[in-house]
């Protein structure tokens, strides 16, 4: 097994190395790049990103969809399980709903992207194609509830269970996806955990998926990171969110991701919690939202005195996951 999965990851890094170079430059010629960066009183200042290809999600995605096909029947694992199949088509379909919504927002200057309606349509529909394929595959489905409360056997609570989660984590993703390499180096963390996990359970086609989405994340944060040269846009996060979901799902550890995707959570409640304020009480509770970019523009002491720059809060939220990940494994696992 420890061949497939390093072969995995190893592959994934040296194309995805390849592949975003050849794709920021193309990107770059025919102006796929971001256009509105917010700059106001209200948030720190990335006018100067303006311009920054973006869309880097096709890359790393294609190369992972890719790289897992060709090697599951290399290793001759493309029989063993309908999860790993069903991830996989999870991750590529919001990856081209993330695509969709990339292209409104640069090709017809709309910052919001898709309309809410066709963008939830499009997730719910990836969400149950991936329940179909799991059901073709004779899935167990089986939602296991937190707290000592009983399991669920029942394939249409666990379908809308399932919409549910890679609806709302895939768009958690997204809202972490504000900072250079945040969202790439917290998701690595997060696809690392879970490939652990796929290992202790002997699951060897989730292995080597995760193996390939870590390799090419890896590889994709070479060009992420501060001061990127390319984003992943919705194209990337969308997917990195429903892989995990899938990912937790698949493990039947659905409530892992609570800790193993905490930064992706407390970011997207920080957000249900300010809009909620603010329409209400025209009140804001934190200086910004998601809380990633309070701490950038006033450090973990919230000074607006004391900024902190991109590096320190990435360093500050991947070590949050990390030590929430951690906690998973030694309390919970």
């Amino acid at each position: 097994m420890m061949t497939a999965w390093l072969t995995g990851l190893i592959v994934a890094f040296v194309a995805t190395i390849i592949v975003e170079p050849l794709l920021r430059d193309w990107f770059k010629r025919i102006k796929v790049q971001q256009l509105v960066i917010r700059d106001n009183e209200h948030g720190p200042q990335h006018a100067f990103k303006a311009g920054t290809p973006t869309m880097g999600g096709a890359g790393f995605i294609a190369v992972v969809a890719v790289a897992y096909t060709v090697l599951m029947f290399v290793f001759g694992f493309h029989f063993q399980s309908a999860g790993g199949w069903a991830t996989l088509l999870a991750i590529v379909i919001y990856a081209i709903v993330g695509g969709f919504d990339d292209s409104v927002k640069i090709f017809n200057h709309r910052d919001e992207g898709l309309r809410f309606i066709p963008k939830l349509t499009a997730q719910i529909v990836a969400a149950i194609l991936a329940v179909v394929i799991l059901a073709a595959g004779r899935f167990e489905f089986i939602v296991h509830l937190p707290f000592g409360l009983p399991d669920i056997h029942s394939v249409v609570l666990y379908s809308i269970f399932t919409i549910i989660w890679l609806v709302g984590w895939s768009n958690a993703t997204n809202l972490t996806d504000g900072l250079d390499g945040l969202a790439t180096g917290t998701a690595v963390i997060a696809y690392v955990a879970y490939l652990v996990i796929a290992l202790q359970q002997g699951n060897q086609p989730i292995v080597l998926l995760n193996a390939v989405m870590v390799g090419a994340l890896v590889g994709f944060f070479a060009f992420n990171h501060y001061p990127a040269t390319i984003f992943m846009g919705d194209t990337g996060s969308l997917a990195l969110g429903a892989g995990l979901a899938m990912n937790a799902l698949v493990l039947h550890v659905e409530w892992s991701l609570i800790l193993i995707g905490l930064v992706f959570f407390v970011d997207t409640l920080t957000v249900i919690i300010q809009v909620t304020s603010y329409h209400y009480r025209k009140k804001r509770i934190f200086l910004m939202a998601p809380i990633h970019h309070a701490f950038e523009k006033g450090g973990i002491t919230m000074n607006p005195d004391k900024p902190w720059n991109e590096w320190q809060v990435d360093a500050f939220f991947w070590g949050v996951g990390l030590v929430a990940t951690l906690i998973y494994f030694l309390v919970f696992n």
